[in-house]
């Protein structure tokens, strides 16, 4: 289920006449309880607690509790007001590149197309807004102004997005478990490439640093841990092969030293062609890593969110949301949990770090 929100916090106080409105020892974010007494209601009244007569009628006391309540934590009357609103329109945006190995014009309307199915089940006279990002400002500009209700980006981008901007994360493609795409690097056995220090000096096939920037990513902290900030200076050629399948034939058929591809593409093609598999080797390999996340807003309600996530869900098992997901290659979604970003967490963090480290000796 989606995240519940915060519980609502005792608000500070300027006035000190009111100040007993959170006791000694709270403040904002702490919540308050506070002892009863039979037959008494416990109104905020300025300079000290003082308790109220009840007028023996249980829905004058259910009142005044209300009151309080409104009163002592206003944003409680918030939350309730917003609890079932639905938007008029659902709005959902995505950074084009997510959409690497599809026409654009293809996703959007393949999108349009199950949108229209959610927003009917939502109740929602309106067709969907389909939105696509050329980039992650415009995209962050969008959020900021409250223009969407459900986002998807490459998790790189929501790992720099979170930090500024409220996002629920909510889904991630089902592919590999939810865990994402592990990257090797091949070049063949008689090679004597055993290590990544062995590729210095040699031609190498990368993936496009749009397809596949979390493969790029990776890379370039292998050479950060041999202590060279870029790959020009350690290999003697490098340039982006289009497709994983087209840079493993690149060995194969020896215009390249080594390649680094993914690790799914990789076994597919040594079950299609057994010949990779007696004379290809895997030199070094990535942990999983996190393609990309679908995000709800927290600023919409909780109703509406909870509803969308189930519809979302749903179209794994439909047979229109199953076509969609093949176009974009994919088995479809499966609930975000944490643990689906640790490996792509620690690799940024570890760029991070050596990028700060190879700067400190130039």
């Amino acid at each position: 289920m989606i995240p519940p929100h915060a519980e609502a916090a005792c608000p500070a106080r300027t006035d000190a006449q009111i100040a007993p409105a959170c006791p000694a020892g709270t403040g904002p974010g702490d919540t308050v309880s506070r002892p009863r007494l039979p037959g008494r209601a416990y109104g905020v009244l300025p300079g000290r607690w003082r308790p109220l007569a009840v007028a023996g009628s249980r829905g004058l006391l259910s009142l005044l509790l209300v009151v309080l309540l409104a009163w002592h934590c206003p944003t409680l009357v918030a939350a309730a007001e917003l609890s079932g609103v639905m938007p008029k329109t659902l709005r959902c945006g995505f950074l084009q590149r997510v959409f690497y190995d599809t026409d654009p014009r293809d996703a959007k309307a393949a999108i349009e197309v199950q949108g229209r199915e959610i927003s009917r089940s939502l109740g929602l006279n309106t067709p969907p807004q389909v939105v696509l990002f050329p980039d992650l400002p415009s995209m962050s500009t969008a959020l900021r102004h409250g223009e969407l209700e459900m986002v998807t980006m490459p998790t790189i981008e929501y790992l720099s997005l979170r930090k500024t901007i409220p996002l629920i994360p909510a889904f991630v493609a089902a592919n590999n478990g939810g865990l994402g795409t592990r990257y090797v690097i091949i070049a063949r056995k008689e090679s004597g490439i055993r290590s990544f220090a062995d590729l210095k000096g040699k031609s190498i096939l990368l993936p496009s640093v749009i397809k596949q920037e979390s493969g790029q990513l990776w890379l370039e902290v292998l050479l950060m841990r041999t202590g060279k900030g870029t790959r020009d200076p350690f290999f003697r050629q490098a340039k982006e092969s289009p497709k994983s399948f087209n840079a493993i034939m690149g060995v194969f058929l020896r215009q390249a030293d080594a390649a680094v591809v993914t690790r799914s593409v990789l076994d597919t093609s040594r079950q299609l062609n057994p010949q990779l598999e007696t004379q290809l080797t895997v030199v070094a390999e990535s942990g999983n890593l996190s393609d990309g996340v679908t995000c709800l807003i927290p600023a919409t309600s909780e109703t509406f969110r909870n509803k969308l996530y189930r519809e979302v869900l749903r179209l794994n098992d439909t047979s229109g949301g199953r076509q969609m997901y093949t176009i974009f290659q994919s088995s479809g979604v499966t609930p975000f949990k944490t643990q689906f970003l640790v490996g792509l967490e620690e690799l940024v963090d570890e760029h991070n770090r050596l990028s700060g480290t190879l700067t400190k000796r130039k």
